[in-house]
């Protein structure tokens, strides 16, 4: 019977040319509309090969009605699979250069925010409240415009991430969260 049988997952990745970006990353089993899943730093993961976060967000999302699939972005592109590596780029990144490659990941997060079923932020505490921040919730809610959800919250009250453990793992099929930045 073609309903009992499962649906392949597909699978694209977008790169900057010298391979230190990770502009994007998508899942998809259907032909309904892709949630938008914003994090905060990308990994190696690409169209032919998962990690750990992508694996638990096909999990998460895959039987949600209405939903196709998934377009992962993140906070700053840069690919740094362990967040203390991230900081340290940052930290040696001169503030033109930094400044240039946030807006044009903003620019991008804020058009497929604009094409996605629903918009998941799923940072963890890994994105401190701030100007990015606010300017990253801007551009995912369409300045406001559109909820923002998470799979719930950390003790702070930021969006939980997907491979959160313990108390906080976040149980297949749970129920999404409206997120409001600040609210903790």
């Amino acid at each position: 019977m073609e309903a009992d049988r499962p649906r392949e997952i597909r699978a694209s990745a977008e790169f900057s040319r010298c391979g230190l970006y990770r502009r994007r990353l998508d899942r998809w089993w259907s032909d309904e509309p892709r949630a938008l899943v914003c994090g905060s730093n990308p990994s190696t993961a690409g169209a032919e090969r998962n990690d750990p976060t992508v694996c638990r967000l096909r999990a998460l999302l895959r039987d949600r009605p209405g939903i196709g699939g998934f377009t992962l972005v993140n906070a700053e592109d840069r690919i740094a699979t362990d967040p203390a590596d991230l900081a340290l780029w940052l930290r040696g990144c001169d503030l033109a250069t930094l400044q240039a490659h946030r807006r044009a990941n903003l620019a991008r997060i804020r058009a497929l925010a604009a094409d996605a079923a629903l918009c998941i932020v799923a940072w963890g505490n890994l994105v401190p409240p701030g100007l990015h921040a606010d300017r990253l919730a801007a551009a995912l809610s369409l300045d406001g415009r559109r909820p923002l959800h998470a799979f719930g919250l950390t003790q702070d009250g930021a969006p939980i991430h997907p491979l959160a453990r313990g108390r906080s793992r976040v149980p297949l099929g749970a129920s999404l969260l409206v997120w409001r930045q600040g609210e903790g």
